[in-house]
């Protein structure tokens, strides 16, 4: 058995595990990323899609060789196909290949200074006197025990880290969505620098079909929908080939489209996880819950509170000091700069999951893309403004009303 000492263990190579571990490394602190797969960041099972805002707040570049198409913002259909546009003057985020940029950022971790481990998977946490004192892991059949002042759960949707140290045991089926989402070629889209979004209770329960341009003839094309039946009554796969095949625009992008590659995920939307936080430990990303309960965005999210986990973790080490009043220095920046965003969406969430297609028909025939982004975020502009349009608009009202009054 192979033995290792580190000041912080990070479990998980993808952008929380990768941007905590350019942080930390920057500071000058022993670092160790362990990453299950073999080459992190395959496979694929997002729809590519990032903003600059994230990477931006974390002073985490984007590598220019992981851009495919760059976006200004957006399209979302209703049930019935009324369009409501949101675009900005300058280029907003990027269509990314998810493969060449998990890499760059592993990358540009080691060249910070931090270590990796691929194809190494975590399987058990070890305790002494209350507090993660060591990890221990399985790399092609070798047994690794790796001692480590802090260890940072950045392993996603069913974190080992999470589970064990009791932080959070399982997701609840009712803030899971499933994924599924094809590359296709030969896709028509109508402006190469908006993504667009279907909604619809018989198109995407709970969610929402997605086309992501990637040129001028290839695209990510994919759905999330609730797991629950009450939801859905068929599965993600059998929703998204009915969009590709029948939906009156969906089915006409995609007549001659031609499926190059299958991506199958989970989503959280819960929102984030009551506590994020123990004794020489500290949860991000997915593991965490930092995911945006309406639009199932994570990336940006997880760059930014990665690199809070980094900085505050490295700091602890460097004063000598993990204990959870020390570490609790994360929970509070990064709930203050996301938690009332997240706690805003979450409740936007569960009101419209009982919207029926009318009433979500009759909202895009009100809402402009400001309003949309502003609602979606918590905007208290935003939300007073809708509240004075649909105040006489009973069906709206009975649907909407308690969220925009809170």
């Amino acid at each position: 058995m192979t033995k290792l000492s580190v000041d912080i263990a990070i479990v998980g190579a993808g952008p929380a595990g990768t941007s905590t571990a350019i942080a930390a490394a920057k500071k000058g602190v022993n670092t160790l990323i362990l990453e299950r797969k073999t080459n992190p960041g395959i496979p694929v099972q997002c729809g590519e899609a990032i903003g600059k805002t994230g990477p931006g707040i974390a002073e985490i570049g984007i590598p220019e060789n992981c851009i495919i198409n760059p976006i200004r913002g957006f399209r979302v259909y209703s049930p019935s196909g009324i369009a409501v546009d949101f675009a900005k003057d300058e280029i907003d985020g990027y269509i990314i290949d998810r493969r060449v940029f998990d890499k760059e950022l592993l990358v540009e971790a080691v060249e910070a200074g931090s270590e990796v481990l691929v194809g190494t998977n975590v399987v058990d946490l070890k305790y002494k006197e209350g507090t993660v004192s060591h990890l221990i892991a399985k790399k092609m059949g070798e047994k690794i025990e790796i001692n480590a002042k802090v260890v940072v759960g950045a392993d996603g949707v069913n974190s080992i880290v999470a589970k064990k140290t009791g932080l959070r045991k399982n997701i609840k089926a009712i803030d899971l969505d499933t994924s599924v989402g094809y590359e296709m070629i030969n896709v028509e889209v109508d402006d190469l620098e908006l993504m667009e979004f279907y909604t619809g209770q018989n198109i995407a329960p709970r969610g929402y079909v997605w086309i992501f341009p990637k040129g001028e003839n290839r695209a990510n094309v994919g759905i999330g929908v609730g797991m629950q039946d009450k939801f859905a009554s068929k599965t993600a796969y059998e929703y998204l080939n009915d969009f590709i095949k029948n939906h009156p625009i969906g089915s006409k992008k995609c007549a001659k489209g031609k499926i190059i590659e299958i991506r199958i995920g989970a989503i959280p939307l819960g929102g984030p996880n009551k506590k994020n936080i123990a004794d020489g430990v500290i949860l991000v990303g997915d593991a965490a819950g930092q995911v945006h309960p309406i639009t199932g965005g994570g990336m940006g999210y997880s760059i930014v509170c990665g690199s809070i986990a980094g900085n505050v973790a490295a700091d602890c080490i460097n004063e000598g000091d993990v204990s959870e009043k020390k570490i609790a220095a994360y929970e509070e920046q990064w709930r203050e700069r996301y938690g009332y965003e997240f706690r805003q969406a979450l409740k936007l969430r569960k009101a419209l999951e009982k919207a029926s297609d009318k009433q979500l028909d009759e909202l895009a025939k009100i809402l402009t893309g400001e309003l949309l982004v502003g609602i979606s975020s918590g905007e208290k502009i935003s939300k007073k403004k809708i509240a004075k349009i649909i105040i006489k608009r009973p069906g709206l009202w009975k649907l909407l009303g308690d969220y925009l009054l809170a």
